[in-house]
């Protein structure tokens, strides 16, 4: 079987669904599946490993370059990750008469109304969100990243699977090095990685992390995100908690983070509920899991399937104090022990990209 997989994102350096189009190629390429990629960059081992890779970009028309691999790597179907650009995969596959699916992880246009103007013209990326989304109508097969996206996805398209979460549990693993986080290695580590919008909850850590503070706890906090990118926002937030407590780090790539992951004692998932988050499943959700590391996340229904409701992770309501007290639990080192050997083993048995790759190639073997 062969499959041209398109995605308008970068591979080497991107998160989210480029991340898991990333897992996709590599799993299908561990399953011995031809993969060619239409991406906008790939990671060096690509080539390595028999990935060739067809590079987008803006002085040429992303529609020609995906004809033009679909011409030169002969694919059985084309696999569209992410609702972003489908009319490019519909277009390319009816001319050349192949097959195609999609890959889809949320709803655009939702996560557009609910996150702002910050990118641009809601009604302009509404418009196209939602007439991308109904592209997976005409779709031979669609596979869905999130369980509570599955209902969604299956009422326009009644051929969908769903493939909930991947994660490469040889890069993600207990053991190797770790990055130190922290100052005091005697305090407990807590890790939170992400951007520092609304959605991720970080205002409701912040407050957590205030309130650890003024309960004396001993815990560290550390942020990785974009600090660069928001230097204003945090020297204000540095001013309002401890230097002692709380220290912030630029945005770490993905080849890198697993260090830090093994570094900390606990990681933190503060989303509140928002459509946009009910209809996402983290990816760091089960990079952490994989990672085997302790968890404390909000209970919100993504974060409950993946964690089996405390048995690998701790669940805690949409509030400051909730969240502080949770984490305070994991202050004893055999619940850690115990919930992040939980975690590892869901994450080897239900998430490992190379198995949930190969259901996508059984999946697109019946298709076909």
């Amino acid at each position: 079987m062969r499959i041209l997989l398109f995605c308008y994102g970068n591979l080497a350096t991107g998160t989210g669904s480029e991340i898991r189009a990333r897992l996709i190629a590599e799993g299908l390429n561990k399953n011995k599946i031809d993969v060619c990629v239409v991406v906008s960059g790939v990671p060096e081992n690509f080539e390595k490993i028999g990935i060739s890779s067809f590079l987008l970009n803006e002085n040429q028309k992303w529609e020609k370059i995906l004809y033009d691999a679909a011409k030169s790597f002969h694919p059985d179907i084309i696999y569209g990750i992410t609702e972003g650009r489908t009319d490019i995969v519909v277009s390319v596959a009816k001319k050349l008469n192949l097959p195609f699916a999609f890959d889809l992880h949320g709803i655009g246009f939702i996560e557009i109304l609910e996150m702002g103007r910050r990118y641009g013209s809601r009604l302009e990326r509404s418009y196209n969100s939602i007439r991308w989304l109904a592209n997976a109508r005409k779709a031979d097969i669609v596979t869905v990243a999130n369980p509570t996206l599955t209902p969604i996805i299956s009422w326009l398209n009644k051929k969908t699977e769903p493939i909930i979460g991947m994660t490469d549990i040889s890069h993600f693993n207990p053991n190797g090095p770790a990055k130190q986080i922290g100052l005091d290695k005697s305090n407990l580590q807590v890790l939170y990685a992400g951007n520092f919008q609304k959605w991720q909850g970080i205002d409701l850590l912040l407050e957590a992390i205030k309130e650890s503070i003024k309960q004396e706890y001993p815990i560290e906090f550390t942020l990785i995100g974009p600090v660069d990118k928001n230097t204003e926002l945090i020297e204000k937030w540095k001013k309002e908690l401890s230097k002692e407590n709380v220290h912030f780090n630029n945005h770490v790539n993905y080849n890198e983070i697993a260090d830090f992951y093994r570094g900390a004692d606990v990681m933190v998932i503060p989303r509140r509920f928002m459509l946009s988050t009910y209809f996402a499943f983290p990816q760091k959700l089960i990079d952490y899991m994989a990672s085997g590391r302790a968890i404390v996340a909000t209970n919100l229904k993504p974060h409950c399937l993946a964690l089996d409701k405390n048995q690998a992770g701790i669940l805690c309501k949409s509030n400051p104090q909730d969240l502080i007290t949770s984490i305070h639990k994991t202050i004893d080192s055999d619940l850690r022990k115990s919930i992040s050997h939980n975690a590892r083993d869901k994450a080897v048995n239900d998430f490992d990209h190379i198995k949930q790759s190969a259901k996508i190639a059984k999946i697109f073997d019946e298709v076909l």
